[in-house]
């Protein structure tokens, strides 16, 4: 049976839905944008999160942030939607602009946990009143979160526009895996797919190559990776998979719904970060990928973990 835990995390909650037996279980505070700071399969923690509430707070390298409004990068923060202009706040120094919204600021509030023998969930959500002048279209998020004893974690999420007109929205999930001990050990397989072309600013360029470094397994080595590709048509479900350390993990995302995927590979090397997104690097701009939600419509997306012990 899985059990529930709850611990002062900061001046945040830290949720722990755990099953003993099986040593399955995942971490989240839901306080803190709803990042999930642990992912556990046979006691194994799939993540590299973050070590202390103070860092998590900071929020240094989004690690397994949520990403809403938009995924990614948005060039100068800039966007126009039904003839009206704005602008969100540059926080990507480096690039002079915006990057990865703003939910994984925000505060979610648990609204159900079911704990079964064969699995636990927990569902929490954002009830946003459009009160940021760069995003002033108000919307209901509920994030869902399920692990099973078949080692598989899911996590998806309904979007509810609370605006009296349609709404621009892009969603991606920002995750760090560690398997081995440094990224340069793990053997790295991605789809059939194109790397997108950026400029100097990490803005698509509009143009894409095709990319099969990694279409078969391979050592990740020296590669260094902070890149978006999209998958080739013609494969409805695609695997981003990590192996190592007797550990084999997939991220398993649908191409309708997630069309699109970031691979970063962090100054440290301790880690990989496999990122689905719905839409493209500069999204709010160039439209590809983008989702209009109408006025009172709501919009369903969802992907999942896979976990293997290949020891």
């Amino acid at each position: 049976m899985f059990e529930l835990t709850q611990s002062a995390y900061g001046k945040y909650r830290r949720y722990t839905l755990h099953q003993p037996d099986t040593g399955h279980g995942f971490s989240i505070v839901p306080a803190c944008g709803a990042n999930v700071d642990e992912i556990c399969f046979g006691g194994f923690n799939v993540l590299d999160g973050y070590q202390s509430p103070e860092e998590m707070e900071a929020g240094k390298w989004g690690k397994s942030a949520f990403l809403f409004p938009f995924p990614n990068r948005l060039r100068d923060g800039q966007y126009q939607w039904l003839g009206k202009d704005y602008t969100f706040p540059i926080n990507s120094a480096p690039t002079g602009n915006a990057i990865h919204g703003f939910v994984r600021h925000e505060r979610f509030d648990v609204t159900r946990i079911e704990l079964c023998t064969e699995y636990a969930e927990l569902s929490c959500q954002l009830n946003y009143r459009g009160n940021l002048p760069y995003y002033p279209f108000p919307f209901v998020l509920e994030i869902n979160f399920r692990i099973t004893n078949r080692n598989e974690f899911n996590v998806s999420f309904f979007l509810k526009n609370r605006h009296h007109e349609a709404i621009p929205v892009a969603l991606g999930w920002h995750p760090y895996f560690r398997l081995c001990a440094k990224a340069e050990e793990h053997q790295l397989q991605l789809p059939a797919c194109s790397m997108i072309d950026i400029d100097e600013r990490m803005i698509p360029t509009g143009t894409r190559q095709p990319y099969a470094a990694f279409r078969q397994e391979t050592l990740l080595g020296a590669s260094s990776l902070d890149n978006c590709f999209v998958v080739e048509e013609g494969h409805p479900l695609y695997h981003l998979t990590l192996r190592g350390g007797g550990h084999s993990l997939a991220l398993v995302a649908s191409s309708s719904l997630f069309p699109y995927f970031q691979v970063f590979t962090p100054p440290a090397r301790d880690s990989i970060a496999l990122e689905p997104m719905t839409g493209n690097v500069n999204v709010f701009q160039n439209g590809d990928g983008l989702v209009t939600v109408p006025a009172a419509g709501d919009w369903t997306a969802s992907f999942r973990l896979e976990y293997y012990h290949v020891g």
